[in-house]
């Protein structure tokens, strides 16, 4: 009886998950080559968290969660602006893959921005020459990706030296 009603209450019943299409793995390529181990990606159509807006995409630890409203069966054939949210998240996988710990990073930086009444956007950033791309937050790294892929600025991601490493 209770297995029943959480499976029903967490939508595991609906549960659906799979990799990345050819198409979404060029699309990434096109801002991150191949830094990231485009194998190891899952698109998830559900929830990290159970609370999480049905409108926010969450890749916390290397995967991409998406409620079932905007899950897709290949982000690469949809809206500039599907793909635009896609790259900002594989931006998560990126660092993930790279041993950063995204989900408490990205949850103190949630935290600064409620606490602060919305006065902190952790996503806003000023592009400047003195700053590599993980000199940037996580969030900024992610709006910085989505920025290249829109080809508003310069890639410098492929230019940051420590991402090889």
């Amino acid at each position: 009886m209770l297995i029943s009603f959480l499976i029903r209450f967490l939508n595991l019943d609906q549960f659906n998950c799979r990799h990345l299409t050819t198409g979404e793995i060029k699309l990434a390529q096109s801002v991150f080559a191949n830094l990231i181990d485009y194998q190891k990606v899952k698109i998830i159509n559900q929830r990290y968290l159970p609370w999480q807006s049905q409108h926010v995409f969450m890749a916390p630890q290397g995967n991409i969660h998406i409620a079932k409203l905007h899950f897709k069966l290949d982000y690469a054939q949809e809206s500039i602006a599907y793909q635009a949210v896609f790259i900002h998240e594989m931006t998560h996988i990126l660092q993930y893959q790279k041993n950063m710990n995204v989900l408490l990073i990205g949850a103190v930086l949630q935290i600064l921005r409620f606490l602060s009444f919305g006065l902190y956007n952790p996503y806003t950033y000023i592009l400047s020459k003195e700053q590599c791309f993980f000199d940037y937050n996580i969030e900024q790294q992610g709006d910085i990706a989505k920025d290249i892929f829109l080809k508003k600025i310069p890639n410098i991601i492929l230019s940051d030296q420590r991402i090889k490493s």
